[in-house]
């Protein structure tokens, strides 16, 4: 049975950061306290961060690092912020034990930040699947031996660095270098390495395609049991237009898998009566 009452913890107050706290909710968790941990520029005023994240003001405790935010020692802390913010606070939430959902992904593809990671408890360690699916399928298929895996992002030319109109493939290589480049834009490359051949491996593209809508994510696989495609279209956050809103829905899974002893499946024929 899932936890009534959580202490959570965040990293970031943005949009996606709304998603997961609405996603939590809706699954009937009550938040006792939310500890947030943000820029000093954005957390001047702490009432207006609970109003737009939904909570009531007394539950909310704004941090400035790691340090605050292990303090406060939240159930479990979903990072919904950057690259940057993986390598400065996880660390630390994992070496107190303190599980930790990353949504920033593309973090992992830099050697120093990976080690610096394993050197703690990994146990403690979730890693959100985000704006793309079928990284289960993908990884079962590794176990029979993966011949290749390219990964193809599509998005509006105005959502890739430098803006412009019309269609180019503005990146080709793996996916650590994608990850690496691109760390607002391609945390689902080092996604899709992770859960297939890993980050040196995978095949990424990244095109700039004025026929897109949407971010758009597809991924192909060969394998000893099966040839596979996934492609995803991806609905923006309608707080922010740059944010996946599938990543949160992504985040807020792990947080809810975390507090539910059973399948890992929200269907209400696996939920207990």
């Amino acid at each position: 049975m899932i936890a009534p009452t959580i202490d959570l913890g965040l990293i970031g107050c943005g949009s996606m950061a709304a998603t997961v706290i609405r996603a939590i909710q809706t699954a009937g968790i009550t938040l006792s306290s939310v500890a947030i941990l943000t820029r000093p520029d954005r957390a001047a005023d702490p009432a207006q961060i609970a109003v737009r994240l939904g909570l009531r003001p007394e539950c909310v405790r704004i941090v400035g690092d790691a340090a605050g935010l292990v303090a406060l020692a939240p159930r479990i802390v979903a990072e919904c912020a950057s690259q940057d913010a993986v390598r400065a606070a996880v660390p630390p939430l994992l070496a107190a034990g303190i599980e930790t959902v990353i949504a920033s992904v593309g973090a992992l593809a830099d050697a120093d930040t990976l080690r610096a990671l394993c050197a703690r408890d990994t146990s403690a360690l979730r890693i959100a699947t985000g704006a793309v699916g079928g990284m289960d399928a993908l990884a079962a298929a590794r176990l029979s031996g993966l011949a290749e895996v390219t990964y193809v992002g599509r998005k509006p030319p105005a959502s890739w660095p430098g803006g412009g109109t019309g269609h180019a493939v503005i990146f080709e290589g793996t996916a650590r270098e994608a990850a690496l480049k691109f760390p607002k834009n391609a945390n689902v490359a080092a996604t899709v390495a992770f859960a297939g051949l890993g980050l040196d491996a995978t095949e990424v593209r990244l095109v700039a395609d004025p026929g897109c809508m949407h971010n758009v994510h597809e991924i192909s696989f060969s394998a000893g049991c099966a040839k596979g495609f996934f492609r995803m279209e991806g609905l923006p956050s309608p707080d922010n237009p740059r944010t996946s809103l599938t990543a949160g829905f992504s985040v807020a899974r792990c947080v809810l898998d975390s507090l539910r002893p059973g399948p890992h499946f929200s269907s209400p024929d696996l939920m207990p009566a």
